[in-house]
């Protein structure tokens, strides 16, 4: 088996139904082709009622624990035969064959993960990459216009996770996905510890292939889910010796110059701002965090 697509899946049958029909619409690899949903929806909710009819030459379905992003690719990758592993988020979809041009530059290039493009589904550029734990307002300011321009810094850049492609030998190598993390956060930490395995597997960036990415589809923009950022940026930051604090009051203030911002054209988006900042001093202090950095 060539590649193994897995995707982790949680109530969104209908999202996942588009991705799955896209992908066997593109299938370029037939039989060498497997896809693997993990299911972290409750019992009563598990979306196989909606996806069990796609014609897929190889299909699993996991039904799982909701232990997070990690852990649910984690269970797939426990099923799966693939010696090329792509992590997609239920909410792509295909519009072109992929996956044999990827497999090609695998087995040409000494790779440890590779990304393509994401798109909006109006075909502008999405972000198909981000900076590392940064803490810069210009980085922070410029990073739509790097992605614009397809341009990926692998020393301070990392792949999204909505599409992730990754040697299935060098995964299981480097630990596979750190499932201390239930949300954000697994993606550099993957690259940071595949790269210290082995430093001539480089992160890669390839614009020349496409995916739309229905961003925030599958999983719906909540304090919840900003909640899960923080404290996988507390671990991370742990992990790897970087100033978390730093970083957590970088990102509160951030939120404030946009609560001002939005007063002036927004009051709405400004409320929520201020909901937001509320929500974040709430985390910070559970970590004994102070909104000036104090510990």
């Amino acid at each position: 088996m060539e590649l193994s697509v897995i995707l982790v899946a949680y109530k969104s049958g209908p999202i996942v139904r588009q991705a799955l029909e896209s992908i066997a619409q593109y299938n370029d690899i037939g039989d060498e082709l497997e896809v693997i949903v993990v299911d972290n929806s409750p019992e009563k909710e598990r979306i196989y009622p909606d996806i069990q009819d796609i014609p897929l030459p190889h299909f699993q379905y996991v039904p799982s624990d909701n232990r997070g992003f990690g852990a649910g690719n984690n269970e797939g990758v426990k099923v799966s035969k693939g010696k090329i592993l792509a992590f997609l988020n239920p909410d792509i979809i295909l519009v072109e064959p992929i996956f044999q041009k990827i497999i090609q530059r695998f087995r040409k290039e000494c790779i440890g993960m590779l990304g393509i493009q994401l798109c909006y589904e109006n075909g502008k550029p999405g972000f198909s990459f981000y900076y590392d734990y940064q803490t810069s307002i210009i980085k922070k300011w410029t990073l739509k216009l790097w992605n614009k321009l397809g341009r990926f810094n692998p020393n301070q850049m990392y792949i999204s996770g909505a599409d992730m492609f990754v040697p299935r030998d060098l995964f299981i190598q480097a630990g596979m996905f750190d499932e201390h993390m239930f949300m954000y956060y697994e993606e550099p930490d993957l690259k940071r510890r595949i790269e210290k395995l082995d430093p001539s597997k480089k992160s890669v960036y390839d614009g020349s292939l496409k995916m739309i990415h229905l961003e925030k589809k599958s999983t719906p923009s909540s304090l919840a889910m900003i909640g899960h950022e923080m404290d996988s940026s507390v671990y991370y930051g742990k992990k790897y010796d970087l100033d978390y604090q730093k970083k957590l009051v970088f990102e509160y203030k951030y939120y404030g110059i946009k609560e001002k911002v939005y007063r002036i054209c927004n009051k709405e988006k400004a409320k929520q701002m201020h909901e937001i900042r509320a929500y974040m001093k709430e985390r910070m202090d559970a970590h004994d965090i102070g909104c000036d950095g104090n510990v």
